[in-house]
């Protein structure tokens, strides 16, 4: 069994500090408001809004599965790449969507819909389906979901 040292300690205390001290710096500049908060105070670049936009949807698990599921079931298994595809174009998108964002003064999805298909009847209407889609259509692929099936397909 290995035990840490003193200088493991002195490692993890330090970088434990910085962290604590990184997050009260950013608690002062986001206390000046919500725009500063998620925004940085729409001092940002356009390129820097659209590239923040889009890395919460990359990760390392889709290049990850494409390799498991062409190696388990061969090439049937290659059409995750579409994804990796068109997660590439929507980073492209993303980008030209920071600057759209940027002119629209918009925060959020929503104030977004709001803007591009207005208040009215249809507007709303058009907000409610993304809405239901955004929530509902990501379901069938939800891993957990996966889990599920592959776990009931073993009951008797």
């Amino acid at each position: 069994m290995t035990t840490m040292l003193a200088l493991d300690y002195v490692i993890v205390f330090v970088y434990l500090g910085a962290m604590i001290s990184v997050g009260l710096m950013m608690q002062r500049k986001a206390e000046q408001g919500i725009d500063s908060y998620f925004l940085g105070n729409r001092n940002l670049p356009w390129w820097a809004l659209g590239a923040s936009g889009m890395s919460s949807n990359l990760d390392i698990s889709g290049t990850m599965i494409i390799v498991a599921l062409v190696y388990a079931i061969g090439a049937r298994g290659f059409y995750i790449e579409i994804r990796g595809g068109v997660t590439l174009i929507m980073a492209f998108l993303m980008i030209f969507m920071g600057k759209w964002n940027r002119r629209a003064g918009v925060m959020t999805m929503a104030e977004w819909m709001s803007v591009r298909f207005g208040d009215d009847k249809e507007g709303r209407l058009a907000r409610t389906i993304t809405a239901i889609v955004s929530i509902f259509l990501p379901l069938p692929d939800s891993p957990v979901l996966f889990g599920l099936r592959r776990f009931l397909s073993y009951w008797p």
